[in-house]
């Protein structure tokens, strides 16, 4: 594993311009000339690094126990290389909500990153570091030029990560993409921490993968449309999932909710459209300057972090938050 021990500081002014084209890290697969890939598995292979676990350094404990794993509260993944992730609002709601350090006020969200696994002469190891989330900004109103069938405000956020040079997935905004019966995939953390630690000890550090296809789109088949459903089972700690195509690493939207019945979550989950991502992520940058100077990149963080066969973080016991 990477060790990587990080505070976290309260949140900073709201993200700033995001100008610059994506452009990818050094590290992990390279996205094809083409967006057609071929398969699931090689989809999943370029987006997996791209995915994050949004959890708190809160994890409920018993004296002189440590916890097996940070406790995820959502998904996210990112859409600037330069450290910006989309997530649902109120997963970032959620975050800037957990009650800080009980002794440094510093806040307890942070966000899990694995940019791939290394090759090394014992084998094979896969990075965890663990980031801290220098802002947040999300749209808090909205209004269209014409009816609107979604959401009343859409539920995103951006969280500007203090960590460049990161591999960004590209955002689907053309018309006529998104159309009832298109098979779908979609990656993130459900039931959060709880499926990684089952045994008791930790036994996966990647993102579940999912499939399905695009039920029904908001209001009905048309070039743009405001919202999407799948036929894919969405629990606790999945919102902010990316949803992609089986055979493109490109975005189609992101999960929102699920539909629920009787108090339990059927398979009709909720998606926003990624048009709507790219038009709000354009809204929260509004043309200032990015401050990079104190974001490391991913390389220098993975150059510099010692290697360990345990996963370190620093933690404090608190209440068990919800996953969202």
């Amino acid at each position: 594993m990477v060790r990587l021990v990080a505070g976290s500081k309260d949140s900073e002014e709201i993200i700033n311009a995001l100008n610059v084209p994506n452009t990818q890290a050094s590290y992990g697969p390279k996205d094809p000339p083409t967006d057609k890939i071929g398969t699931l598995a090689d989809t999943f292979d370029i987006v997996r690094p791209s995915i994050i676990a949004f959890a708190s350094r809160h994890v409920p404990t018993v004296p002189g126990q440590k916890p097996l794993f940070p406790e995820i509260i959502g998904t996210g993944f990112i859409v600037d290389s330069r450290g910006i992730a989309v997530t649902n609002r109120h997963v970032a709601e959620a975050l800037q909500k957990l009650p800080p350090h009980p002794t440094t006020g510093a806040s307890s969200a942070m966000a899990i990153i694995s940019p791939g696994a290394e090759r090394t002469a014992a084998g094979v190891m896969f990075p965890v570091l663990f980031a801290e989330i220098k802002a947040f900004s999300h749209i808090a109103s909205f209004s269209a030029n014409g009816p609107y069938y979604g959401e009343a405000v859409p539920d995103l956020a951006f969280v500007q990560l203090k960590v460049q040079n990161l591999p960004a997935l590209s955002l689907v905004t053309e018309p006529n993409a998104i159309r009832a019966g298109v098979s779908v995939a979609t990656a993130g953390f459900p039931m959060g921490t709880d499926p990684l630690v089952v045994y008791g000890s930790i036994s996966q550090l990647t993102p579940f993968l999912r499939r399905g296809i695009i039920s029904s789109v908001y209001p009905y088949p048309c070039p743009n449309p405001h919202g999407f459903t799948m036929d894919i089972v969405s629990q606790g700690g999945s919102s902010g999932s990316p949803v992609f195509a089986l055979d493109s690493s490109r975005v189609l939207g992101i999960v929102h909710a699920a539909v629920h019945q009787g108090g339990q979550a059927t398979n009709v989950t909720i998606a926003v459209p990624s048009l709507l991502i790219s038009e709000a992520l354009e809204v929260c940058t509004n043309g200032a300057a990015l401050d990079l100077s104190d974001v490391p990149s991913m390389d220098a963080l993975l150059k510099d972090s010692p290697r360990t066969e345990e996963l370190r973080w620093e933690t404090f016991v608190a209440k068990k938050p919800s996953k969202i």
